[in-house]
């Protein structure tokens, strides 16, 4: 089974997991003669949108613990990331719909119960729920709508699981005080699953895992730094992982200048390299701190995550595409297919802003020296402007049968994904590395 089907597949499973409480009402609910009214109708909307948008909030916790078999159903952990921000957006709006039918019964007759129903009030049951919404909706909008550094996005997500406890203890003290009759059997049972799912999903990922999974323990070895670019090596105090070239690893540097936060980076070297490169540019608060990083230093290695390899895509001719620092992952791609003697065609686009920005260009025109079947095509956009995909395809005939993996900013990416679709490139051979907050 390919990676694309196995993303259906695992959508397909998210979304009948959301849809429980839908099965439930139909098979354990009310008599269709109990749902007769306007009321009745409006209020058990409600209550249903309430237990789907809770349903979808546990489930996010689940996409955020990082198990391996996650990532194999969805292709890479950049793509269960991906699921997770969706999920998480549609738990939103489902949520925010259990309030609006709740308040919809009262309307046209009573406008002013219904105003009270959304404010605060002395039960702390319904309290619960309106501080559970709030917090959600400030949250995912940041989430969303912000472009927050990574540690910032990090430490607020850090409150979901709080703002998941409130609506837990909404959804259990609720009951009876300002709601109906239990919305089907086994609404308590269903409700306390839930609620054990999400709580146990966050706690894994926040105290647990940490002390449960041991993380392999490297040295810092080298520190080469030019310009506004740190290129690292690392070699392992004991066992080295297991990796293929284009994957990512989260790293936690111990040295005190910087925080204890772990963070993703590409590795640049080639697969099961003992000696692992990690290549990261000045972008931020962090990253400018590791000037300070020393010869010695402990390092944290989490991981290998991510499909991003060329292995996994099988056709004769592949198209590379980098901007900027996202030529990392095609760095030891690029040393696997010269090592290991890969007969596949490969072309890389790689563009920067001009000469000194071009990471890893001795590799690369080395490589293609070397090898007949590697072109490496560097792009100077200071001097040819942004590159097109009318640019990179225009010496291709075989369309049909190239594979394109992508890797740079979202901008640049979709940009050049659109170019190829509307060119006749099927989705179904574009491949991105879509791990974006990096």
């Amino acid at each position: 089974m390919n990676y694309k089907t196995k993303r259906t597949l695992g959508w397909i499973v998210l979304l009948a997991l959301s849809l429980i409480p839908i099965y439930l009402l139909f098979a354990f609910g009310p008599a269709g003669n109990e749902l007769s009214d306007y009321s009745s109708v409006t209020h058990t909307l409600g209550e249903v949108f309430g237990l789907v948008g809770m349903t979808m909030f546990a489930l996010t916790f689940v996409l955020s613990t990082r198990i391996k078999w996650i990532e194999d159903v969805f292709g890479g952990l950049d793509k269960v990331y991906l699921a997770h921000g969706i999920l998480g957006g549609t738990a939103l709006i489902v949520i925010l719909a259990h309030p609006i039918f709740l308040v919809l019964k009262f309307i046209p007759s009573d406008f002013v119960t219904a105003a009270m129903y959304l404010l605060p009030s002395s039960f702390w049951s319904v309290n619960f729920g309106i501080i559970a919404l709030l917090g959600m909706v400030i949250l995912i909008g940041i989430t969303l709508f912000s472009k927050m550094k990574y540690h910032r996005w990090k430490f607020t997500h850090e409150f979901l699981g709080l703002i998941f406890l409130f609506a837990v203890f909404h959804i259990f003290l609720v009951r009876g005080v300002a709601s109906k009759d239990n919305i089907f059997n086994g609404y308590y049972i269903y409700s306390a699953i839930v609620s054990i799912i999400g709580l146990s999903a966050f706690s894994y990922s926040l105290f647990l895992k940490n002390r449960m999974i041991k993380n392999a323990v490297y040295n810092i070895e080298k520190i080469y730094n030019e310009k506004d670019v740190f290129e690292i090596i690392i070699t392992p105090e004991h066992k080295p992982i297991s990796y293929q070239s284009g994957q990512f690893v989260f790293v936690r540097f111990y040295n005190e200048n910087l925080s204890k936060e772990a963070h993703p980076f590409s590795i640049a070297s080639k697969s099961n390299d003992p000696r692992m490169k990690i290549i990261v540019k000045k972008l931020g608060d962090y990253t400018s701190k590791m000037t300070h990083l020393k010869i010695g230093d402990k390092v944290s290695v989490e991981g290998p995550y991510g499909r991003f390899h060329f292995r996994n895509y099988h056709n004769e001719n592949q198209v590379w595409i980098a901007a900027g620092i996202g030529i990392t992952p095609f760095m030891g791609m690029a040393e696997d297919i010269e090592n290991e003697k890969i007969k596949s065609n490969v072309r890389l686009y790689y563009t920067a802003k001009n000469d000194s920005d071009f990471v890893g260009y001795n590799l690369f025109s080395r490589i293609a020296r070397s090898l007949s079947n590697f072109k490496f095509i560097p792009w100077k956009s200071e001097e040819k402007g942004r590159i097109t995909a009318e640019e990179i395809i225009k010496n291709k005939e075989d369309l049909k049968n190239t594979q394109f993996l992508l890797c740079g900013s979202g901008q640049f990416k979709e940009g050049i994904i659109d170019g190829l679709v509307n060119a006749g490139v099927k989705k179904s051979m574009i491949h991105e590395e879509a791990f974006d907050f990096r």
